[in-house]
């Protein structure tokens, strides 16, 4: 028999194991969930004649009575998170959960899902593995969760390819959805009888036609390729257990003729009946043994403490010495392809310069040549830019024929390469493109612009979050890691491409709030790691650590473009399953008095506090409600002034795409009792007293 008997301890719903596996033959279970996690290492998934890839942070679903085997690649071992679910014990709250297909990370597109899913696992290893502790009603709960995240995100029937892929046609109309499950669970338990379309049809109270429409729209293959492919499906196993004739289970599989047999199989499944029993019949439970071990003592708990790291701990020290590098921070502003409007964007390129320190404009081609039979109003444009003491960038492609393009970049020379002005032109080359760009920089140079050649600028497509209270995080993600380049551009108003730091209104988006807390941070990063940076002003002591939570899992939201909306219940799935982050700071060889200025930017979406509020255009809105509305969005913030001896240390727990800026600042005022001082000062001017004041040993 093929069928692998799960054990579950003490009646409970779940079963887990870490396992190392080399080789895990085929086998079945029967009214069993198997959940197959790669943790480490990369293996080969075959499914009944479906061979697939799986590499650390795949997930496949295997449903009952799905034939499947597990093996790590030549001379390698990988480590394997094993889930079975007890089908039977969650009849109540899911009584077709038989009848459910699940899509496979590495077929289908709903990766955010698949990862944020994964997180989840790892986070609950402990409690699964735990088998003296954790009560069965613990254990129902964490499989509920599971059980709902995989039916709300993962369920699936698209054959195309002759493999369950994930498949949007039908995803979130429960109806068609439950209808496509009834027809597919009336086949696979009917495979051996003759079956009509029309007689199940007719079963939905629906057209024969009707059926094939929804079939197709749902499975991508028509009734008889379904009643086809499922009957080769079940003559797998019979092929492998051996003991009987190929025509035999020909007939027992529901087919008239050995021949329709063959040939269907050998379409599904791209060898014959005989060549698969050849191949695979020594590779079952039934006769090869298993070659893996279930990790156990200290190393499962050195695995757990590598996945499952309860707190972030950041170590720092005061006084310490560091390798130094220089922070980089978003500088510059895109008007690329914008018009300009001097009442609006004039002020508002003004304040960027001074409450964010962005230094650089973008233009291109496309917003010069707008005002090419404008030639007074690109001058007025100019001046402004000028006046402001921002550095001019212009971009120039590098398949623009030089003819012309002199006559565009005059005016820009002529305006900022003079005292007072700095011009830059960039020539992005994407791969294959270098020795054009490489060219047309040589000829720029001889009109004698500064230019230089650059890689292709990243345009990611549209994205609805791109506004949101989320977006802060993820740029903070891209900034710190090796895929700087992926950052989308910074623009000045809505409309633009790229991610706008004002709406129309005046109001400041989120990540205008984020380029707002990094100007609070030194030019120098003293420590780095995962979600957090620390930094520091040359030549000062004083210290501030930028802490944020955000996964990698997080990707896909924002470079998914369109696709978007289809991953919109992935933020719901965090807050299902209280992904919070846990961080310890300890910043060491802190004597003395202390202000600490804590900044708090969450991920709210944008505005949300207004909802109902309808905002009138820009020119009705006060200066003064502009103010008011920009300031309640604004991070929120805190003082606390302190007296330490020896170390401060916080615990704390982020929310996903939360931010906190500690700001650590030694108080020295002429050696008079700086607490006095400070306790009098906020005490009579904005209300603070002096419980404010706190002393940690």
């Amino acid at each position: 028999m093929l069928y692998e008997t799960i054990a579950f301890p003490d009646n409970a719903p779940l079963q887990c194991s870490i396992v190392e596996v080399e080789e895990y033959p085929f086998h079945m279970h029967d009214d069993v969930l198997e959940i197959m996690f790669a943790l480490e290492g990369s293996f080969e998934l075959t499914v009944v004649n479906n061979v697939l890839d799986m590499k650390a942070g795949d997930i496949y679903v295997s449903c009952p009575r799905e034939l499947h085997r597990l093996c790590a690649y030549p001379h390698t071992r990988g480590t394997v998170m094993l889930l079975h679910i007890n089908v039977e014990a969650y009849r109540a709250e899911f009584p077709d959960l038989r009848t459910y297909q699940f899509a496979n990370s590495a077929l289908e597109n709903n990766t955010a899902g698949i990862q944020m899913l994964g997180s989840y696992l790892k986070k609950q290893l402990p409690r699964l593995l735990d088998r003296t502790g954790t009560e069965t009603a613990a254990y129902r709960e964490v499989g509920e969760k599971i059980l709902n995240t995989l039916i709300k995100e993962f369920q699936c029937y698209y054959l195309g390819s002759g493999f369950p892929e994930f498949n949007n046609a039908y995803k979130g109309n429960e109806l068609q959805l439950r209808r496509i499950r009834r027809i597919t669970d009336y086949i696979y338990r009917n495979y051996n009888k003759p079956i009509r379309i029309e007689d199940v049809a007719a079963m939905e109270h629906i057209s024969a036609n009707h059926l094939t429409n929804i079939l197709k729209n749902g499975c991508g293959v028509g009734f008889r390729t379904f009643l086809n492919m499922a009957r080769v499906e079940k003559s797998a196993a019979m092929l492998l257990e051996g003991g009987k004739g190929l025509q035999t289970i020909a007939y027992e599989c529901g087919f008239s003729k050995y021949k329709y047999f063959s040939d269907s199989f050998e379409k599904s499944f791209r060898t014959t009946p005989q060549q698969y029993r050849r191949r695979y019949q020594s590779r079952t439970i039934a006769v090869q043994a298993y070659s893996c071990r279930a990790l156990e003592g200290q190393e499962l708990e050195l695995l757990l403490q590598k996945f499952c790291r309860k707190s972030e701990e950041i170590s720092l020290d005061w006084g310490g010495r560091y390798e130094e590098k220089p922070l980089r921070r978003p500088r510059c502003v895109s008007l690329a392809g914008a018009a300009y409007d001097h009442i609006t964007c004039f002020p508002e390129l003004r304040r960027l310069r001074e409450e964010l320190g962005l230094d650089t404009v973008a233009l291109d081609l496309d917003f010069l040549r707008r005002y090419r039979n404008s030639p007074r109003v690109l001058n007025y444009i100019l001046n402004d830019l000028w006046s402001l003491r921002m550095r001019l960038r212009v971009c120039v492609p590098p398949g623009e024929p030089l003819r012309g393009l002199r006559e565009e970049l005059e005016p820009l020379r002529e305006r900022f390469l003079r005292p007072g002005g700095e011009l830059e032109v960039i020539v992005p080359a994407a791969p294959g493109e270098e020795e054009r760009a490489r060219t047309l920089a040589e000829a720029l140079s001889a009109f004698r612009l500064p230019v230089r050649v650059t890689g292709a600028e990243h345009r990611p497509e549209a994205n609805a979050l791109y506004g949101s209270g989320y977006m802060p995080g993820y740029l903070l993600h891209t900034m710190a890691s090796s895929r700087g380049s992926r950052m989308p551009r910074l623009t000045l108003l809505d409309g633009d491409s790229g991610v706008a730091l004002l709406t129309p209104e005046g109001l400041k988006r989120p990540v205008y709030h984020l380029l707002s807390l990094l100007e609070q941070l030194g030019d120098t990063v003293i420590a780095q790691g995962d979600m957090y940076l620390a930094a520091r002003q040359s030549g000062r002591e004083d210290i501030q650590v930028l802490l944020y939570h955000y996964d990698a899992c997080f990707d896909t939201l924002f470079e998914g473009g369109s696709r978007v909306e289809e991953q919109a219940p992935f933020v719901e799935l965090m807050k299902d399953h209280d992904y919070n982050r846990e961080v310890t700071l300890s910043v060491r060889g802190m004597t003395g008095r202390f202000a600490i200025r804590k900044y708090r930017l969450t991920s709210e979406e944008y505005a949300s506090r207004y909802r109902d509020f309808p905002l009138p255009p820009a020119d009705r809105l006060s200066a003064e409600t502009l103010r008011v509305l920009n300031g309640t969005l604004a991070p929120e913030m805190s003082l606390n002034l302190l007296e330490l001896d020896g170390a401060y240390h916080l615990t704390l727990k982020l929310a996903p795409f939360e931010i906190l800026l500690l700001c650590f600042e030694k108080l020295y005022v002429f050696g008079l009792p700086v607490l006095i001082l400070w306790n009098s000062f906020y005490s009579k001017n904005c209300g603070f007293s002096s419980h404010l004041i706190e002393k940690f040993q």
